[in-house]
């Protein structure tokens, strides 16, 4: 039996390139040990304000019926010369005592005019799967007995930036303006974090609270980090423990605070820190209301915790409703993760079954194209040219 050579993605690009870029990685790995050195010196520093709690027992969890909801969308929308075209799917599971007793999926599509903003297209795509996901979840909720609902991602996670389309036209026969559907999208959520019984599940860590609550006690840039909150709990969080934010910063949701008092903390300038934490705490609410149309104070309800399940796996991040009890959610994730990603089981299953692979879209408007081919009363030469690549010279 012949096996095909796989060849290095190295060796693909020029010889001169080759060098030039090992030169680049001797130099990148150079500057990553003198950073890597520095951080570690006030990791070690920043330990002794940080307090763990270890992950209690319990059993609850064995009589629950537990359901899971994702999905995706489009790694690469299919750019083509008449139409923009993305896809999108979501499902959900149902477990009891470890085993799955239910799952199903929905799937939709999305075309666009190519002459459209493509950013429109992607934040409307994005949107469309959110939509999805959120009235799986409700379903759930409603209709199939859970008592516990697991959803992939943050509540509310869909809101960056969305004020910028708020007055486009979607182009859609259910939602005349993207703001439309951010708003339908947005009272779904509320509803599933209302329930109290529903946890966010967030891989994606991108908040910065730790090095901003280190600018505002130290007066200073330097003492921070550099690195996202979930990167410093990996260094520096014990197994088998979790971490609330409030037990450092105070609130709840404090940790929006902080993270944008980072942002905001080169431009202090004359102004007191504390001056400047304030103008963080209200662009934070500012932010929410132009993005989602709605009083601040209806999102900021959520808590956020870390849980690290094993030794060799990063903590991870939930939110639930500030008001739910998170010790026998605590004990069921401990007992229940993936030893490799150190994730609840059920979210890695059925990440993998949602996940669409990056070259699916393609082949879906080839199929479309195939099947317009048969239509004999449609212009074979203008079919060929509605459906060319954009850029010919990159296959998607």
């Amino acid at each position: 039996m012949s096996h095909e050579t796989e060849y290095p993605e190295w060796s693909r690009i020029p010889v001169p390139l080759q060098h030039q870029f090992f030169s680049h990685a001797r130099k990148e790995a150079l500057a990553c040990k003198r950073k890597l050195t520095e951080q570690g010196e006030k990791l070690q520093r920043f330990r002794k304000h940080l307090k763990f709690q270890k992950v209690p027992d319990g059993d609850q969890w064995k009589n629950w019926r537990i359901a899971c909801v994702d999905g995706s969308y489009s790694p690469a929308i299919s750019e083509r010369t008449g139409a923009r075209y993305g896809v999108y799917c979501a499902g959900y599971m149902i477990f009891e005592d470890g085993e799955i007793k239910e799952e199903k999926y929905r799937s939709g599509t999305l075309t666009q005019d190519q002459i459209r903003d493509p950013e429109i297209t992607r934040k409307i795509l994005i949107l469309l799967d959110t939509k999805l996901e959120r009235e799986i979840a409700l379903h759930c909720l409603e209709n199939l007995g859970v008592d516990l609902l697991l959803i992939d991602g943050s509540f509310f996670g869909f809101r960056a930036g969305m004020h910028q389309f708020r007055k486009e036209e979607t182009k859609l026969e259910e939602f005349e303006r993207v703001g439309d559907l951010v708003d339908y999208v947005r009272d779904l959520s509320i509803k599933l974090m209302k329930s109290g019984n529903t946890a966010g599940i967030i891989k994606r860590v991108r908040t910065t609270a730790f090095d901003g609550w280190l600018a505002y006690n130290n007066g200073s840039e330097s003492s921070c980090i550099g690195r996202n909150d979930k990167a410093i709990l990996a260094s520096l969080m014990p197994q088998n423990h979790w971490f609330a934010y409030e037990w450092l910063l105070g609130n709840i949701d404090a940790f929006l605070f902080f993270t944008r008092f980072r942002y905001y903390f080169r431009q202090i300038g004359f102004r007191s820190i504390d001056h400047v934490f304030e103008k963080s705490k209200k662009e934070v609410r500012s932010a929410i209301e132009r993005n989602l149309n709605c009083d601040a104070e209806e999102v900021l309800k959520l808590s956020r915790y870390y849980i690290r399940c094993s030794e060799t796996t990063p903590p991870f991040c939930f939110e639930t409703h500030k008001e739910a009890d998170v010790k026998p959610l605590l004990a069921y994730f401990q007992a229940n993760h993936n030893p490799v990603t150190g994730l609840p089981f059920p979210i890695d299953l059925i990440d993998e079954n949602v996940s669409l692979p990056r070259g699916f879209t393609k082949e879906f408007v080839e199929e479309v194209e195939a099947l317009l081919i048969q239509d004999k009363a449609l212009d074979k030469l203008d079919l060929s040219n509605y459906f060319m690549y954009l850029n010919p010279q990159k296959e998607e």
